[in-house]
């Protein structure tokens, strides 16, 4: 797995000692989870377990993802994640990413996820990219529409562990031609 800089940031795999600065900076947090597949928990053993999770992905090319870490202070401020969806027969390339909420609107997850949206087409080979976001999350919206995405349709997605669903939109990414 590459590890990618940014300007402000520093892309890296996961590592065991990440465990309590995940469980602080947003796995706690329902307000970070609340668009998300996985669920909050006040228990950090499921820190662990995701932790545990993502160690046993790292050789796999198809599940890449990062931790994001501001240059600056250090601290490990999200993730980042482009993965192969072959569940259900979708088969196309997704994307997922959070942050912190003390680090929102600062552009971070937009600077991320242009590093690894072109780390996935050089590396990865990815031609296009298909992905969804809350109808109400209007800044992963931004996001998404600064990365390229056009939106497609509306449709109905669990979050939260499976026990929300919500109102969202697909949408799709397609890499330029060379």
């Amino acid at each position: 797995m590459s590890r990618i800089e940014t300007d402000r940031l520093i892309l890296r795999e996961i590592q065991k000692s990440d465990v309590e600065a995940i469980f602080d900076c947003w796995m706690q947090d329902e307000d970070v989870s609340g668009y998300m597949w996985w669920k909050n928990s006040s228990d950090i053993s499921k820190s662990q377990e995701f932790v545990e999770f993502e160690l046993q992905q790292i050789a796999n090319e198809k599940w890449q993802r990062w931790i994001i870490i501001l240059k600056e202070t250090e601290e490990i401020i999200g993730t980042c994640l482009i993965f192969y969806n072959d569940e259900d027969n979708e088969n196309h390339w997704d994307i997922s990413y959070n942050l912190g909420k003390k680090y929102w609107g600062k552009g971070y997850a937009t600077e991320a996820m242009k590093a690894v949206m072109k780390f996935a087409q050089t590396e990865l080979g990815m031609k296009e990219c298909i992905t969804t976001y809350a109808k109400v999350n209007s800044n992963s919206a931004n996001v998404l529409h600064k990365l390229g995405f056009e939106d497609i349709k509306e449709i109905s997605y669990e979050c939260s562990g499976g026990d929300i669903t919500t109102e969202g939109i697909m949408c799709r990414y397609v890499a330029p031609k060379s």
